[in-house]
């Protein structure tokens, strides 16, 4: 294929998904995508951190630059000049967190290279630069990953594709039988969440894991004090090997997502998708949401349901034939993964990405290396 048409591609974040940075959905989204579209094209994916190194992530190199300093103090919001040599290389800049001072400065320095933006938002970030500057105009599209987010970035791009998250389904795949009564929810324990509602609404007979890291102290300490005698489990270590089993044991998994959390604080974005939910249809389970974010676009009534944020009670109702019925959840659980592997996988979302940029379809070219 002629080099025009399979461009060079950056992914930048200001934070990666490891051990000694964020492991969020916000950090897995760039690094999935990116591994599965260096399959296509040339692609790279450049975070900070400090010192400069190159982070092994299962294979895959993330190109840590040094960050010169946090904007506002925000650990999410990193930047410094070292991604400007990666954005010399490039043809595509894919931005990833649109609220960043990484993502206005990109953007800036793309214009006058004649390199294409695109831009996805995962809710972090902070200084608002690109929408203060009135950059949004300069960047070529708004890859949004819900409908939810459309609205959240009015501003945002000179057009916009709605470009739904993945799973890889050969690491989230069913492995276990469903066992009566058992709940999951898999996510850090932050309070926008809403973990609290999943505890106060399980159904008799049904237990609850929850498989978090704990974010939020405080959020935290209040989970505990809330699942104080009742059949609630904890645990914050967990692996993709432990996560993959207790979401295919599940019966149902829960995102119990909030617009206002347990302190009564408003919470404007608390889902833009919910990655989560897609691993564990992948792994042939069931899934129960609230109507919070981008979480209702990937849910319908084949395979789950759909709750008011904050309503125990319908909560509880919704769980309640999937934890009493494991021949339901599992034949549930069947049709989720079906929508998963039709709808979700990374290889699709790569390939709709270069679709957006301009280019597609582009063939797979596995293990290649960057040009």
């Amino acid at each position: 294929m002629p080099a025009r048409d399979r461009p060079r591609v950056l992914h930048l974040s200001p934070t990666w998904f490891g051990e000694i940075s964020v492991i969020g959905g916000g950090e897995r989204f760039p690094l999935e995508l990116a591994r599965a579209m260096r399959e296509r094209v040339p692609t790279r994916l450049v975070a900070f951190d400090g010192p400069p190194t190159t982070a092994d992530a299962a294979g895959f190199p993330i190109e840590v630059a040094r960050t010169w300093r946090h904007l506002r103090g925000r650990p999410y919001d990193a930047i410094g000049p070292g991604f400007i040599p990666a954005l010399c290389w490039a043809d595509v800049i894919h931005c990833h967190q649109a609220r960043t001072g990484l993502t206005a400065l990109a953007t800036l320095l793309a214009r006058p290279l004649g390199k294409r933006v695109f831009v996805t938002d995962h809710g972090g970030g902070g200084v608002g630069w690109l929408r203060r500057a009135r950059l949004g105009r300069w960047v070529h599209a708004h890859l949004a990953q819900s409908r939810f987010v459309v609205d959240t970035l009015p501003y945002m791009g000179q057009r916009t594709a709605i470009i739904h998250g993945g799973v890889d389904p050969q690491v989230f795949a069913p492995s276990a039988a469903k066992a009566r009564g058992e709940v999951v929810f898999v996510g850090r324990l932050l309070p926008h969440k809403g973990i609290e509602h999943a505890i106060r609404a399980l159904p008799d007979d049904a237990k609850l894991a929850v498989y978090g890291r704990p974010a939020d102290p405080d959020y935290a300490a209040f989970l505990r004090r809330e699942a104080e005698g009742r059949p609630v489990t904890f645990h914050e270590d967990a692996d993709d090997r432990e996560l993959v089993q207790a979401l295919s044991r599940a019966c149902v998994a829960v995102m119990p997502s909030v617009f206002e959390d347990y302190q009564g604080r408003r919470q404007h974005h608390p889902e833009l998708l919910g990655l989560a939910a897609l691993e564990a249809m992948a792994c042939g389970t069931a899934v129960v949401v609230s109507q919070a974010g981008g979480l209702p676009e990937v849910v319908d009534p084949s395979y789950g349901a759909v709750t008011p944020p904050g309503d125990s009670a319908a909560l509880r109702a919704a769980l309640a034939p999937f934890t009493s019925n494991p021949d339901h959840a599992a034949r549930c659980g069947e049709r989720a993964r079906e929508r998963a592997l039709r709808d979700f996988t990374w290889s699709a979302v790569a390939d709709r990405c270069l679709a957006a940029y301009g280019y597609g379809p582009v063939p797979s070219r596995t293990n290649e290396s960057v040009e």
